[in-house]
């Protein structure tokens, strides 16, 4: 994978606009110690260049009525040519699903899933994992507390 080159001025861009991508040009031209337009062209070659990927409104889950998170181990069928592609899939078409990762070692994947409540995530694993033919294998674990939660990578540390 190709790694784009940064100078010191994207580098200080993104670490701006991590934690608060509203910021307007004139306020990263403040931050960062460039002019507004210098920002503007720079920001628009890092979503060019897809450092910048999206950006995304965070919401309170518990506010919003989702108040249990689980992480979920999954273990699928191996044999036969498409398992991955079915689970994904399955996936794919659940909105419970915030985060989902193939995974090294004793299951295929971690899920992330926010549900309203224990019912809703009892119903998630019975209908919607443990009633399709390729999963063979489920663990689960309820979150309850976040310590730390963030998507803002240690930029300065490059």
């Amino acid at each position: 994978m190709h790694t784009a080159t940064l100078d010191e001025f994207d580098m200080r861009l993104l670490h701006a606009l991590q934690p608060n991508s509203r910021l307007t040009h004139n306020e990263l031209a403040e931050q960062v110690f460039l002019s507004p337009s210098q920002c503007q062209r720079r920001v628009k070659r890092l979503e060019e260049l897809g450092i910048i990927e999206h950006y995304a409104t965070h919401i309170n889950r518990a506010k919003t009525g989702f108040h249990v998170t689980a992480i979920i181990h999954v273990s699928i069928e191996k044999h036969g040519k498409f398992p991955a592609e079915e689970f994904k899939e399955l996936i794919d078409r659940s909105d419970a699903v915030l985060e989902c990762y193939s995974t090294m070692g004793d299951f295929d994947y971690f899920l992330k899933v926010v549900v309203p409540d224990l019912n809703a995530l009892n119903e998630f694993m019975m209908q919607r994992l443990l009633n399709s033919p390729i999963v063979t294998h489920i663990r689960s674990n309820i979150l309850l507390q976040e310590i730390k939660a963030t998507h803002v990578l240690p930029i300065h540390k490059l």
